[in-house]
């Protein structure tokens, strides 16, 4: 019966040890021709297929990732992990997902005990993106469990670079898209431009606000603290941040979303208070999701390719895990601007 045979019992057969099988099976050493056909007829007559903890008592590794995100229902994240699924599977490893669930300080115990969780399963690699990492100042238990898990395995993760985190570093965030939104918004004519959602504390809110600030410079236009409207990242935290404009009677011509769940929702508190976007008030996303081209109006969106830097992530933590740190791609990924419907003139200029 297949469910019974061993690899040890492929390898007698065969006539080559219980190290060629695994060499054969795994694909990590180059094997002769002959003795590989000899070795892969055996495995088809047995329909032989080695479980994951026998593979790795033989080669010693688990043939598995472990990715730490802090909310998959993200679609930046999900984007990544799908991106890093496919390409580690292709490779031959599994990847195990922990959701973290983490939205504030009060969860990054469950980050800690993921990260614990992962070592105790001898992960072969760890890929880290979003989390309490992404905060300005993380908590001294994180950074200890992170440097505890960075010390232990090949870590990648996707965010500004800790200190004395002995890990790879993939910074994705650069001023390029938030400097080309406003750039297309003065080149229609606006002035008045707010900024809408993004969490304080957050590296990238204030990375997005700062090149938001220094791009309105360029352009001769002085930044309004009073334009900033800060509340999170997701669907209703746009239509809170749009109320909050409205409210403030701050008589802006356009407004800059976050990313697109944002600017979903700060749509729909504009229609709500009988504006009309793009007439009344013009919008448009620093970070596309999909779906942007089925809204209606259809959105105007940064496009950061979040699916060419899952990519990136996984190439990295496999040389990563096969070479050590090895080499590092560290060529910017190019924001793009994908213009549709919900940016115009301002009603002054028309």
């Amino acid at each position: 019966m297949a469910d019974k045979t061993t690899i040890i019992e492929i390898a007698k057969e065969s006539g080559v040890s219980i190290a060629t099988v695994s060499r054969v099976l795994n694909g990590t050493v180059p094997v002769a021709p002959q003795t590989r056909e000899r070795v892969e007829a055996v495995i088809r007559k047995y329909n032989y297929s080695p479980n994951a903890l026998a593979r790795g008592l033989v080669s010693r590794q688990s043939m598995s990732i472990g990715v730490l995100m802090p909310d998959i229902s993200n679609p930046y994240f999900s984007t990544i992990f799908s991106e890093i699924e496919s390409a580690a599977h292709e490779a031959g490893y599994s990847t195990m997902l922990c959701n973290t669930l983490y939205r504030s300080e009060n969860n990054s115990c469950l980050e800690e005990e993921y990260m614990q969780m992962l070592m105790d399963k001898h992960v072969d690699g760890v890929i880290i993106a979003g989390g309490q990492q992404d905060l300005v100042n993380p908590g001294q238990g994180y950074l200890d469990a992170l440097k505890r898990l960075a010390s232990s395995l090949p870590l990648v993760m996707v965010g500004e670079r800790i200190e004395d985190i002995p890990c790879i570093f993939l910074d994705r965030e650069n001023a390029d898209g938030v400097l080309t939104a406003v750039r297309h918004l003065v080149e229609l004519g606006h002035r008045r431009i707010a900024f809408l959602g993004g969490e304080d504390g957050i590296k990238i809110t204030r990375s997005r606000i700062s090149a938001y600030e220094e791009s309105l410079k360029t352009f001769g236009i002085r930044p309004d603290p009073s334009l900033i409207f800060l509340s999170d990242y997701y669907v209703k935290d746009g239509y809170a941040a749009a109320k909050s404009l409205i409210a403030a009677n701050a008589s802006c011509t356009a407004a800059i979303a976050v990313n697109d769940n944002v600017a979903l929702g700060a749509m729909r508190a504009f229609i709500d208070h009988g504006l009309n976007v793009p007439k009344d008030i013009s919008l448009i996303s620093c970070e596309q999701f999909p779906n942007a081209a089925y809204y209606f109006p259809r959105l105007t969106s940064v496009d950061r390719h979040s699916e060419l830097l899952g990519r990136r992530v996984i190439r990295t933590l496999l040389q990563a895990m096969k070479n050590g740190a090895g080499a590092q791609n560290t060529d910017p990924i190019l924001a793009e601007l994908i213009v549709r419907d919900s940016c115009c003139t301002p009603a002054s200029q028309r």
